[in-house]
Parts: C-alpha cells; sequence; structure tokens
C-alpha cells in the first residue's frame, strides 16, 4: 500500500493547475487528496497523533477506504472535474462552527479553522479562521484572529464565534476552552472586523447553577447565539444537566439575558426532548412575526427548528414532517442580508472533511422551510 500511496501522490504533484480555470478550487481539493494519503500512511505506520487524549478514534476508515477515496480525487481532477467544488474551506483545512457579519457590502466570515483529515483534538483549534465575499459564492481568505494566548481562560481552543454589530462595534460572542476542555463564553470587540481586542473581564457567561459545569474537568457551555429582542439580548447556549425527570445527565440549551451585552443574567434552560442523549449545539434563535424560532443541530437529522412564543422557554420541536430543514449537515447559521433570509451550515465527507456552504432559506406558508441555491 506504500507504493499505492507514493504513486497517487505524485500523480497529485505532476498535475498542473493551469489546466484549470478555478485554480482556489483546484489547489484545495488537490491538497484534501494530499491529506487523504498522509492520514493512510500515518495509519499503516501506527503514527496516528492522539492529541491531548487517550482516544481510540473510530471516525476514519480503514487506510485502504482513504486510499481509494484519495485515488477518486485524483481521478476527477485528472477528468478536469473538481470535487467539493463551490464548497468552501481554506486549503488543507476544514470549517466548522461559523458566523456571518456584512459591513459596507461584503460579507465576513468566521469559523473554526480544522484540518483537513483531522478531529479537533488532534490539532490545535487556537483561533478563527476570516474570509470575506462579496457575493456569498466566492471567498477570500484574510488572516485569522483572535489567537490564543498560554495562561489564559481560554488558552486552550476557542470555538463557534457569533459576530453582531451593536453601537458602532462589532461584539464577538465565542466558546473560549480552557486546557480542562470547561467552555465558557467570552467576548472580543472590534471596530473592523480585522483587529479583535477581548474583554478584560471574561469568560462574561457561564453556565448556571443548574448545569453541570467545573473549571477544573470537562464541562459544557459552548455554541453561544445572541438575540436582541426590545431592549433585551439574550444569549442560547448548549450546556449539560441533571434531570429530576429522567434521572440521570442530559443536554439542554441555556439562556441568559443582558441589557448591556457585559453583564448576563442565567434565566434558566429550556429542554428539547429529541436531543436529550445527543446535545442540541449550535442553537440559533431568531424572531419573526411574533414568534421565536430556534434553528439547532440534531446529530441524528441535521439542522432542525422548534418554535416558542417565548424567548426563554416553551421551544417545541416541529412536526415531523417539516422538522427537518437540511438533512446531515450541522452548525447552520440563520443571515439576513439586503431583504433576503439565508441558512449557512457545515456539510461534512468522509474522514474528517468539513465545508462552509449557504443557500438562500424560504419561509413557507404552512410553516415549514425550504432552500434555494444562491447564484
Amino acid at each position: 500500500m506504500f507504493n499505492d500511496i507514493e504513486s497517487i501522490r505524485k500523480g497529485f504533484r505532476n498535475l498542473n493547475e493551469d489546466n484549470y480555470s478555478n485554480k482556489f478550487e483546484f489547489e484545495k481539493a488537490r491538497e484534501i487528496g494530499l491529506c487523504l494519503l498522509d492520514r493512510a500512511e500515518r495509519m499503516l505506520k501506527g503514527q496516528i497523533p492522539k492529541g491531548r487524549f487517550e482516544w481510540v478514534d473510530d471516525s476514519y476508515g480503514s487506510p485502504e477506504d482513504i486510499i481509494q477515496q484519495a485515488k477518486d480525487i485524483l481521478k476527477q481532477l485528472k477528468d478536469n472535474r473538481i470535487p467539493y467544488e463551490g464548497r468552501f474551506a481554506e486549503l488543507g483545512g476544514t470549517v466548522i462552527d461559523h458566523a456571518l457579519i456584512e459591513k459596507d457590502g461584503v460579507h465576513h466570515l468566521f469559523y473554526i479553522r480544522g484540518k483537513a483529515v483531522t478531529t479537533w483534538a488532534e490539532c490545535q483549534t487556537n483561533n478563527f479562521g476570516h474570509a470575506v465575499s462579496t457575493d456569498l459564492i466566492h471567498w477570500e481568505v484574510k488572516e485569522p484572529v483572535l489567537q490564543t494566548k498560554e495562561g489564559e481562560w481560554d488558552e486552550y481552543q476557542v470555538w463557534a464565534p457569533h459576530v453582531i454589530y451593536h453601537e458602532g462595534e462589532y461584539w464577538m460572542f465565542y466558546t473560549g476552552v480552557n486546557n480542562n476542555v470547561a467552555q465558557a463564553i467570552g467576548l472580543a470587540k472590534s471596530k473592523d472586523l480585522y483587529n479583535w481586542e477581548r474583554h478584560e473581564n471574561n469568560p462574561v457567561i457561564t453556565p448556571g447553577k443548574w448545569a453541570i459545569w467545573n473549571k477544573d474537568t470537562w464541562s459544557d457551555g459552548r455554541d453561544p447565539c445572541i438575540l436582541k429582542d426590545g431592549d433585551t439580548f439574550y444569549a442560547y447556549y448548549c450546556a449539560h444537566m441533571y434531570s429530576e425527570e429522567y434521572k440521570r445527565n442530559i443536554y439542554a440549551i441555556g439562556v441568559a439575558s443582558s441589557q448591556n451585552l457585559y453583564d448576563w443574567k442565567d434565566e434558566g434552560y429550556f429542554v428539547l426532548k429529541e436531543s436529550i442523549n445527543t446535545p442540541p449545539e449550535s442553537p440559533f434563535v431568531v424572531k419573526k412575526d411574533n414568534k421565536y424560532y430556534l434553528f439547532y443541530t440534531d446529530y441524528k437529522a441535521g439542522t432542525v427548528f422548534a418554535v416558542s412564543d417565548n424567548p426563554t422557554s416553551g421551544f417545541v420541536d416541529a412536526d415531523p414532517d417539516i422538522r427537518t430543514i437540511i438533512p446531515s449537515v450541522s452548525a447552520s447559521e440563520i443571515y439576513f442580508s439586503k431583504g433576503k433570509w439565508y441558512i449557512s451550515y457545515i456539510s461534512h465527507e468522509p474522514n474528517q472533511l468539513h465545508f462552509f456552504e449557504i443557500k438562500e432559506l424560504v419561509w413557507n406558508a404552512d410553516g415549514s422551510f425550504s432552500t434555494k441555491t444562491i447564484k
């Protein structure tokens, strides 16, 4: 198999980028192929990186499967077809949880910067990627932002940014992760979306007393979303708790409120019955027509939604026949720009490949949602 790996690797390196009209998309596909070969080679040599955890990672296929995946990419490129075209990721990287914000007609995307064919526990996601676009289709990668610093409360990793504009500044709420993988919500601010300064009193939100949370051990408190409703801001995040009803630990969505975005009051939590065993990650709440729509990741289904008349409680999953908006995806964000609604999400391919995609979101009269390709 080592000979196969070297032969395919040579095939990738012999490709001429001048034969492809979109050089970035070509290079992205080629880098993915090379990353797959590197993973297969390490597996065969018994050199799999374990990161900080002694986990047996079963999210990868066999070396033979991974080599075949790389071979398929090479064949498509030789046939002048580009796999994964139109699905954004940095060269050799992945995009996971992300945020969108518009400034002066330019869309800014901030995201967890992963490495292709690698899990988050194997590499440091210790800053946020930054890319810009004028059409939500073509993206230009900028310098990363918000680098972690040793000795700080979020020194291990940063996850799941959410950015809003308020009082002439951009406010980024994000998951800060310490070396024990205890998660809390921090704040950074910027005037231009390129230069960010952390708030001096971070973290601004930790899960309430109802949650299972301890800074000295792995504790859930991640994926913030901020909703402005009248004069009040609400924060939503993914948490873990003990349930008297179920007599065991379950997942929940925590809620906090604020008048100034610095000082937050715990508003408790709510439980989604379809997501007590797997975390309802990436909660995103939108108010429309006096109803509150919660979009979140259900790992059994994809991006789903629930509805309530109240911003802090009463969320009920939509009927099963309309609940799933996009199957088999995660980390969706709802984005409104120039009179149109959009839904962004992360799509997945085997062996830890993750891409950013975005479509128009259609609010249907029957209470369901549909999507349209951006043109």
